[in-house]
């Protein structure tokens, strides 16, 4: 007969760390109650873990484009208000242009509202939505356009000069006639409107629009820049009058900058629109990217709670069957720590 010898300390301390194990269980449970989520979803789930991980990820991009999104969304509500303000301010300079009546008093009117209305053309093109610039392109941090009298004015007087022999301030601009003025109009005037020429006297603009990833497929043009030939157009019908010292022309030459910057605003507006519209087709297929990824989220968090949910009742179940298990070894524990050799001595 063999007997084996077990000592009091060894009894005495397999309980305790039994309640140590036991309490990290509780702290899982409790865990897993509040989040309906296993504690540990690498130990619950096993070789299935890499499948939480890749829906996670999906989840992740989905709610980002989402978050995007509404970003861009703003930035396109904002651009579609510009660009509204710019039909407005070149379709008042039409109207006027239209009814304007013959003589000099008439023509000093107009030049002033040329003035203004390029005033009001750089504030619009210069917005921002507090962060980078509304018709920067992909330049969103640099300011897109001058004033016209920081640089543009300049071009324009010294392609007149360079035309005509003298500055447009010159009493002989009266002595020009409607031929030479229709030649330089749609010449070296038309050129100083060019991309090349316009982003080295006007914009500092970049000439490539915004595209923003609107889905984890989808990529889209989100903005329009000041570059755009609208712009250009609209510029250059607004600059006929301010840039030429209109109201020191004789009248026919008026009537022919006037009837050429009509056609050319006219355009300009036509561009303008074409531009809202593409941005409305935009806003309309972030909104559906939107609809489609809304759902997409929905199904992922779906699975993700399927895989990695834990079952509140069986935690509780198991909580209650810990609680009890940590009591009988706290009293195991304490009816060992009384034991003593002395008591059967």
């Amino acid at each position: 007969m063999h007997t084996a010898y077990v000592s009091t300390a060894a009894l005495r301390n397999a309980p305790r760390s039994e309640i140590v194990r036991l309490q990290a269980e509780l702290t899982d449970r409790t865990v897993e109650i509040a989040t309906q989520r296993h504690a540990d979803v690498g130990l619950a789930l096993g070789s299935d873990t890499g499948r939480t991980v890749g829906t996670r990820m999906d989840l992740g991009l989905v709610e980002t484009l989402l978050i995007s999104n509404g970003s861009a969304t703003a930035r396109m509500e904002q651009t579609q208000t510009a660009l509204a303000d710019l039909e407005t301010i070149a379709s008042e300079m039409l109207a006027s242009m239209v009814a304007l009546p013959p003589g000099n008093a008439a023509a000093t009117t107009l030049s002033i509202q040329a003035f203004s209305s390029l005033d009001r053309f750089s504030d619009r093109l210069n917005a921002s939505d507090g962060g980078s610039y509304l018709f920067g392109g992909q330049k969103s941090d640099t300011r897109p356009v001058e004033r016209f009298d920081n640089g543009p004015q300049a071009a324009i007087e010294a392609a007149f000069t360079t035309k005509f022999g003298f500055p447009p301030s010159d009493p002989l601009a009266e002595t020009i006639t409607v031929t030479d003025m229709q030649d330089f109009l749609a010449n070296e005037f038309a050129d100083l409107f060019t991309l090349a020429n316009y982003t080295g006297t006007w914009s500092h603009a970049s000439s490539d629009r915004m595209v923003s990833r609107i889905s984890p497929s989808e990529r889209i043009p989100t903005s329009v820049t000041a570059n755009e030939e609208a712009m250009r157009t609209i510029a250059m019908s607004f600059s006929m009058i301010a840039g030429l010292n209109f109201e020191g022309l004789n009248q026919e030459v008026r009537n022919a900058v006037v009837a050429e910057a009509r056609i050319v605003m006219g355009t300009g507006i036509t561009q303008v629109v074409s531009l809202k519209s593409m941005l409305g087709f935009a806003e309309n297929a972030v909104a559906k990217a939107n609809d489609r990824m809304s759902l997409s989220r929905d199904i992922l968090r779906t699975k993700i709670a399927d895989l990695e949910g834990a079952d509140p009742v069986e935690a509780k179940v198991r909580i209650d069957l810990i609680t009890t298990q940590i009591e009988m070894s706290y009293a195991l524990t304490n009816q060992l720590s009384r034991m003593s050799i002395l008591n059967y001595a």
